[in-house]
Parts: C-alpha cells; sequence; structure tokens
C-alpha cells in the first residue's frame, strides 16, 4: 500500500459538499489515513471566488497513474470543465505526492510542481503530517514556514465542516 497526499479544493457551486462527496469517492481509492480541516483561500489567476481547500492521506493499491485517472475521473463525475487554467472548477484534486516518488513525465509530475509554494496545500497539509518530506523540497513545516505572510495570511481556517 502507497501513501498519496491528494490536495482538494473547491470554489463553485456548494463547495463544503463537493468536497465532502470527493472524500467519500476518495475512499473507494483506498484508505484515507488523515484529513485536514477545510480552509478557505484567496484564488491565484483570473478574478474568481474563494476556494474551500483540504489535504488528504490516502494509502492505496493503485499505482500513480491509475490513482491519477481515478482522480480525474471523479473531478469529471463531480462537473469539472477544464476551460482555462486556473480558472474556477467545482472541484481540483491534485496528486501531490505519492510515496516519495520523483517523477517529471508530462502526463504525471511528481512531487506537484507548485506543491512547495502553494500555502493553500501547505498548511493544511500540516494540519495532517507537519513532518510529511515533499520529495528534493523539504518538509511541510519547513516550506510553510519559508513562504511571505502575504501567501500565509491567505489561507484561513474554515468554519464549514467535513
Amino acid at each position: 500500500m502507497a501513501l498519496a497526499v491528494v490536495a482538494l479544493g473547491s470554489n463553485l457551486g456548494d463547495r463544503a459538499a463537493t468536497l465532502r462527496e470527493a472524500l467519500r469517492r476518495l475512499a473507494d481509492a483506498g484508505g484515507i489515513e488523515a484529513k485536514s480541516p477545510l480552509y478557505e483561500t484567496d484564488p491565484i489567476g483570473p478574478p474568481q471566488p474563494c476556494y474551500l481547500n483540504a489535504v488528504v492521506l490516502l494509502r492505496t493499491e493503485l499505482n500513480p497513474e491509475r490513482l491519477l485517472a481515478a482522480l480525474r475521473r471523479i473531478e469529471s463525475d463531480l462537473g469539472r470543465e477544464r476551460r482555462e487554467r486556473w480558472g474556477p472548477r467545482t472541484l481540483d484534486l491534485d496528486l501531490v505526492s505519492y510515496e516519495g516518488l520523483v517523477r517529471d513525465d508530462p502526463a504525471l509530475r511528481l512531487p506537484h510542481p507548485e506543491a512547495h509554494r502553494r500555502a493553500f496545500v501547505l498548511r493544511p497539509l500540516c494540519d495532517v503530517a507537519p513532518e510529511f518530506e515533499i520529495p528534493g523540497r523539504g518538509t511541510a513545516r519547513a516550506l510553510l514556514d519559508a513562504l511571505s505572510e502575504a501567501e500565509r495570511a491567505g489561507v484561513r481556517r474554515c468554519a464549514d465542516r467535513w
């Protein structure tokens, strides 16, 4: 069983309900070991609503390609349409890390190439695994601490619950 880190985000529709349903479907891909609290975060990219974000630690028997395919299927099933880079979306599921694997393949880059710079990934990851090592980058805690105060301030713990 491999340990995968999956980042979840939603900024269209009933964001919390979408993330709850995505979590339920993720459990079909393996065992949920931990889930972070939900965070409201400022968007990156074009003007759009704020996101709800979270991170899940998932134990899975799926290989990275099959897991990524399962994530894309969940996104599609829950209304994700890929129209513009960093645009609004009903659901975004990113494979942040998979069992420490490092891969630079056009179809699947591991660890996620931007995760070490994203407070909306690192803050919730610190809730469930602050010493988690993003391969080649450092621990979640150290990476979060290295971000600017402004970047960290854009990630606010949310009253919404799973």
